[in-house]
Order: C-alpha cells, then sequence, then structure tokens
C-alpha cells in the first residue's frame, strides 16, 4: 500500500515538473439574477517554445446570455525557469436570460495533439429585481459620465475629455449612436477615433464602456464649462444626456517672445525644397519649397510660419496640406505650406521664414526656435550658356547653321572623255569611297537638322505650356485613380447567403484597406478623416463604431446571418458615401 501512495505521489510530482499547458475558466459568482452580468474568464498559459497551438480557443455555447468579449495576449518570461510563457486571457461580461440552473460547458484547444479542456461551471440565476427591471426603456437602466483628464490647463492646451457609458444589461451598448456635441465658441473639440471601447465592471451591477473621447483646445483663459453631450439610441427615441465639467483654464506666463503665436505644445520646423532633383533654379521660372511644423499640441494650420517678402523673389498664396490626428496627447502630426517661388535676381537667393516659438507646458517655458532659412543659387540664359562644354556649343552652333544655310547646287558641263583601252579598278573603287562618305555625310546632317527641328517643337510646346507644379501633378493623378465599392458589397452577400462567415470579414477587411488606400491617394486622408471631413463627427463615430460591431462579431462563438446582415447594411451605407 505505501508503494502504491508512493508511484501515485511520483506520477503526480512529475507531472508538475513537467506540466507545459495550463488551461482554466472562473467566475466572479455563482449566483446571480436575470440582467445582472457576471465575469466569466478563460487562460490559456503556454510554456516554453516547443509547443505548437494546432487549433483555435474553442469557447464554451453561451446562447443563454447576453455578453460582451474583450482578448488580450502576453509573453512573458518566467524568472526562476527561464522560459517564455505565452499567455491568453479571453474575458467575457455574461449577462444570463433566464432564471434556473445554468451550465457553462468547457473550453477546448489542441496542443501538440493533446485536447486540453476546462471543467464546466454550475450557476444559479434568480429572477430580476423588480425594482430594477425596465425592459421597455433602455435609457432607464442607462447613464453617461463626462470626465476631464485634466481639469487645469494653460490657454491653448489640449486636454481629453473622456465620455464614459454605464448600464445594467451590456446589450444596450450596441444600440448607441456616436455622441453629439455643441460647437462653443471659446474652445475647439475634435474627436479621437482610436481608443479602447472594451467593457469593465462597475459598481452596483452596472457595467461601463468608453463610448466616446475628445480633444479639448481652450481659446480664452477663466472658468469655461463644457457643455453636456448627447447621445441618441439606433432602435429608441430617447436620448441620454451626460453631466457638463468645469475647466480652469491658466493665461500664459509672461514674457512671450514678440513673434509668438499662440502655439502651445512640442514642436519642430524645417524649410526644404520640394523638387529635390531640381538643379538650375533659373530667374522667372518657377519652383516649390514647402514649410512644414511637426509636433504635439495645439497644432493647427494658423501656427504655421510663413515666408518673408523680399524683392529677390515672388511668393504666392501657399497650398495646405495637414496631417494631424486627435490623440490622446492632443493634435499629433504635421503641418506643411508648399509655396510656389519664382526667383527675380540672379546669384544667391535666401528663402526666410517668420521666426517662430512655443509654450511648452510641460515645462512651463517659451521655446524660440528663430527663422529658418533655405539658400541657393539662381542663374540666367547667359550663365546656362557659359557651363556648356565646346562640344555642346559646337554642336549647337553646327544645327544652327545647317537649318538656316540652302544646299548649293552643283552645275555639270559635258566632258569628252578619251576611251581607254584599259579598266582602272583604282579609279574605280575610288570613286565608289567618294560615293559612300558623300552618302554618310548626306545621312548624318539629315538627322542632325531633323532632331534640331524637334528640339526647337519641344522648346516651343514647354514654353507655351502653364507652369503645373508637383501637387498639382500629384491632384492629376489621383482623379485617374477608381474605387469599385460594388463588387465588394457583391463578394460580402455572397458571402452572407452561402453561410461563409469567414469569408465575409476577410471580405470587408479587403474592402476597408483598398477604400483606406483609395483615400489616401485621392484625398491623403484615411476613410475615417474623410468622413468627418465630408460627412461631419457623427458618420465617423458611427463608422468606428461599425468597426467595434465586426470584432465583436468575428470573435463571437454564436454568430448569425441575421447580424452580419445587420452589419452589412450599415457597410453598404457608408461605403456608398466614397
Amino acid at each position: 500500500m505505501i508503494r502504491q501512495n508512493l508511484y501515485i505521489l511520483f506520477l503526480l510530482a512529475s507531472g508538475f515538473s513537467f506540466a507545459q499547458v495550463n488551461l482554466y475558466s472562473e467566475v466572479n459568482t455563482q449566483d446571480s439574477h436575470v440582467n445582472t452580468p457576471l465575469t466569466f474568464t478563460v487562460v490559456l498559459e503556454i510554456f516554453g517554445e516547443d509547443l505548437v497551438q494546432e487549433t483555435p480557443l474553442k469557447l464554451p455555447d453561451l446562447t443563454k446570455f447576453d455578453y460582451a468579449i474583450s482578448s488580450e495576449q502576453n509573453t512573458l518570461i518566467d524568472p526562476v525557469k527561464k522560459i517564455r510563457i505565452n499567455q491568453m486571457v479571453y474575458q467575457f461580461l455574461l449577462s444570463p436570460k433566464q432564471s434556473g440552473n445554468i451550465k457553462i460547458g468547457s473550453a477546448l484547444v489542441k496542443i501538440n495533439g493533446k485536447i486540453y479542456k476546462t471543467e464546466p461551471i454550475d450557476i444559479v440565476v434568480k429572477e430580476a429585481d423588480k425594482k430594477s427591471v425596465t425592459a421597455n426603456n433602455p435609457a432607464k437602466n442607462m447613464y453617461l459620465n463626462m470626465q476631464l483628464e485634466d481639469r487645469d490647463v494653460y490657454k491653448d492646451e489640449p486636454t481629453v475629455v473622456v465620455l464614459k457609458a454605464f448600464s445594467r444589461n451590456i446589450s444596450n451598448f450596441r444600440h448607441l449612436e456616436p455622441a453629439q456635441f455643441e460647437a462653443a465658441g471659446n474652445m475647439n473639440i475634435r474627436s479621437i477615433a482610436n481608443f479602447d471601447e472594451s467593457i469593465e465592471d462597475s459598481e452596483d451591477n452596472y457595467s461601463a464602456q468608453i463610448i466616446g473621447m475628445f480633444v479639448i483646445i481652450p481659446k480664452v483663459a477663466g472658468s469655461l464649462e463644457v457643455a453636456p453631450m448627447k447621445v441618441p439610441f439606433s432602435n429608441h427615441k430617447r436620448v441620454l444626456v451626460s453631466n457638463k465639467v468645469k475647466l480652469n483654464v491658466k493665461k500664459l506666463p509672461e514674457g512671450a517672445p514678440l513673434n509668438y503665436n499662440n502655439a502651445v505644445g512640442k514642436y519642430d520646423v524645417k524649410i526644404e525644397m520640394i523638387d529635390k532633383g531640381k538643379e538650375n533654379f533659373e530667374i522667372n521660372k518657377a519652383f516649390n519649397i514647402s514649410v512644414k511644423i511637426t509636433g504635439t499640441g495645439n497644432l493647427s494650420p494658423s501656427i504655421v510660419p510663413k515666408i518673408l517678402a523680399s524683392p529677390d523673389f515672388e511668393v504666392f498664396k501657399p497650398k495646405i496640406v495637414n496631417n494631424s490626428i486627435a490623440t490622446e496627447n492632443g493634435i499629433e502630426g504635421d503641418v506643411e505650406a508648399q509655396y510656389v517661388i519664382i526667383p527675380k535676381k540672379r546669384g544667391d537667393l535666401k528663402i526666410a521664414t517668420a521666426d517662430f516659438s512655443y509654450f511648452d507646458p510641460q515645462q512651463e517655458k517659451y521655446v524660440d526656435l528663430g527663422s529658418k532659412i533655405l539658400t541657393l543659387t539662381t542663374v540666367n540664359a547667359e550663365d546656362i550658356a557659359d557651363s556648356k562644354t565646346t562640344l555642346e556649343k559646337m554642336n549647337e552652333y553646327t544645327n544652327t547653321v545647317l537649318e538656316k544655310v540652302d544646299s548649293p547646287v552643283i552645275s555639270t558641263q559635258k566632258l569628252k572623255v578619251k576611251p581607254q583601252k584599259k579598266i582602272s579598278w583604282m579609279v574605280i573603287f575610288g570613286n565608289l569611297c567618294i560615293v559612300g562618305f558623300g552618302a554618310l555625310l548626306f545621312v548624318y546632317f539629315n538627322r542632325k537638322i531633323k532632331d534640331q527641328k524637334k528640339q526647337n517643337l519641344a522648346r516651343q510646346k514647354t514654353t507655351s505650356q502653364p507652369i503645373v507644379t508637383i501637387a498639382e501633378t500629384e491632384a492629376m493623378l489621383r482623379t485617374h485613380h477608381s474605387f469599385d465599392a460594388h463588387s465588394h458589397f457583391d463578394y460580402l452577400q455572397k458571402s452572407l447567403d452561402n453561410g461563409l462567415f469567414s469569408q465575409f470579414f476577410e471580405g470587408f477587411e479587403d474592402l476597408k484597406s483598398k477604400a483606406n488606400l483609395y483615400c489616401r491617394t485621392k484625398y491623403n486622408l484615411d476613410f475615417s478623416d474623410y468622413l468627418e471631413n465630408n460627412f461631419g463627427l457623427a458618420t465617423s463615430e458611427k463608422f468606428s463604431q461599425l468597426l467595434t460591431k465586426v470584432n465583436i462579431e468575428k470573435y463571437s462563438p454564436e454568430t448569425t446571418e441575421e447580424k452580419l446582415a445587420e452589419i452589412f447594411s450599415e457597410i453598404e451605407e457608408l461605403y456608398n458615401n466614397l
């Protein structure tokens, strides 16, 4: 008996020492109520690099719940055993649909030919508390809360507003429309497109989800009030209204440079050639330069320093290219002003920007970057002619002479030729050489004359055509780029009709990438920014919510054709705007 127990202990010890896969599941409570969320977590840990996961993690049947899912993957290093651990965590917020005893089944995965599974979990679900049930009015089960990440900021310093929704029933999050806010004259508001939309547990059986993040830039100092934001329901006439928050805006410190132009953040400025391959800058011939400001803060075209006027050149109103986006740190990216310059002076040409300075709120001091200068040399037609080699000048002179001088007419007379008794082959050979040499000269000069005429015609066409900048050429190319959304729609519809859900999601990813490529090529914008600029913030937010719905259904174990059909109609509605 003792020997048998020792054998069992040895097996257990060896199992623990060589265990390389750990799969388990748990819930935060096994006693719940109808429509009261509980947390269900599945964790998969793979130790070492020799194990291969052969199948995706198969999750249990959750049709008896309304649920939301979030997942996370981490790579860790065990400090004791010095081995790598791949960890995958799946977390669900489950809201039971009915009372009684409900069993959550096992999660399965196959690794190196072996199947691992979790133990099933039994849950007792009681009837919902009647005082908290308002099934016909989801707005009574939800509320909004607006929070400022920083309530004390300087004038023109960006701060972030977070709009969070709280609900007792997590399925209500699906029916929220994009947030709406009122325009204010004392502040600029810009929506952040990408943020974490995962659902979290809150107090009093509520779940919470961030449904909007915004960058606010106050334009005046003092105590400002951020107006409440409104969020309508897609399937209900009611509208949720958030709280309003106070923002304390401080005045900028004294001692600002004379050239300060309300730039707050951290920036860098440079001036450079757009026509980088251009070597000769000829008088009265246009070329392109750019003034670019890069950084984070209240970045906008209004803070880009201008080019200083000069009698040495003519400068025109610039074209603005805005490549900035709203982030949790403020407005990031770059803004570029593209200028057309026509030099009027021969020799050294200096193109300078106005002095630029900004206020750094982290260091609480002004930073003066001064003026940026671009120096180049301009030439005239005589300089270009003098720079040519002797051979180039001789070829040009010869072509000009041959073009202007008429070919001479050779007169002939009848000569009396005395008959010769013998044929002179040397004379015949000499005559043939003279004729051949004359033919070669004729072909050579005839070709030179034709080339000269072609060059003259090309010069005439070049001088008669208007100056076209690189930016205008890129715009002409963009107009020839097309995007066929209906072919993608047909592919998605066929995937739905045939029940090929994975093919449907792959088709949507292809549509999304093609639309982004088309918008970047033609408008220098992503598709989301294109919607915001042309159809308003509400349409852009609706697109963000569409991406969230697609991600939820893509990883949902119970995706249905009805849900995908609803998503497909939203895809058609949004991408038909392109």
